[in-house]
């Protein structure tokens, strides 16, 4: 009851006592986002926004540092003198200690932490390093497993269900803000120096479908024969629209990502095939 025993001894503090039982013991180290290693606040619970207070007591020290007296204000209630309870942004109280002695701060043993006001700008770009988006599953009509050949159309897609949105949350600071990343182009490049673009996923090819029935397809002029391994290296590299929200009232655009797949394919040389 340490905590209390002081609080309530001081007649001109605002802070009168936590409950239930008796607090948590005051911790030089809290391994939490607003206290670094060396148990001093964060950058941003120094500044002027975020700082807890300052120490009523004139003077100042290099050494300096903030303890932890209250891990979560929710299991520990802090009450003001009225009565009435009292919560920081963060749930966590703080105590300051200079050269060996318990410092003021705002005329009180125990200070509210402020949390970081985060720049939703800042949390898009994080959100966007870390959207999850697997390589897109490529297919061909002829299968590529098999052979593909000259002079015959070669079916392009990518698996409908993989081609759609995809979003990633980052959040800090009671601010959140979420990124959507949307396909819009895929681009296959061939192996033999040829490209094709396609705005979609392209067509899953099926018996009895006509030739032209897709949007997206390349016919190969030369065979592999003399490359390496006998094959071309087929790549896909599909571009997301990327662009984001938050609940402080921005939001906007963001530059694109990209997700590839590559695979060898063998292209020989017929007469005519039956794509199946």
């Amino acid at each position: 009851m340490r905590l209390v025993r002081r609080l309530l001894g001081c007649a001109f503090l605002s802070i009168a006592l936590l409950i239930p039982g008796s607090p948590a013991a005051a911790e030089s180290r809290s391994g939490g986002a607003y206290i670094n290693d060396e148990g001093n606040p964060t950058a941003e619970s120094r500044s002027r926004e975020a700082s807890p207070g300052r120490p009523a007591r004139s003077g100042s020290s290099s050494n300096c540092t903030w303890r932890v007296v209250n891990r979560n204000d929710n299991d520990f209630w802090i009450y003001d003198a009225d009565g009435s309870r009292l919560q920081s942004e963060t749930g966590r109280w703080l105590e300051r200690w200079c050269d060996g002695e318990q410092r003021l701060v705002n005329d009180s043993y125990a200070a509210p932490e402020r949390a970081r006001r985060a720049n939703p700008r800042v949390l898009a770009q994080e959100a966007r390093e870390s959207v999850a988006i697997p390589a897109p599953p490529l297919a061909t009509s002829p299968q590529a497993d098999r052979s593909l050949y000259t002079g015959v159309r070669t079916w392009l897609w990518i698996d409908p269900q993989w081609w759609r949105g995809y979003e990633a949350t980052a959040e800090a600071g009671g601010v959140s803000t979420t990124v959507s990343a949307r396909p819009v182009r895929a681009v296959w490049s061939m192996g033999d120096g040829g490209q094709t673009s396609c705005a979609g996923p392209g067509v899953a090819w099926r018996r009895g479908m006509a030739d032209d029935a897709t949007y997206c397809s390349y016919v190969y002029n030369n065979s592999s024969a003399g490359q390496p391994g006998g094959t071309y290296t087929m790549t896909v590299t599909v571009e997301f629209e990327v662009s984001w929200t938050s609940n402080a009232g921005a939001g906007g655009s963001l530059a694109r990502v990209t997700r590839s797949a590559s695979r060898q394919v063998r292209v020989g040389e017929i007469q005519a095939v039956e794509t199946q």
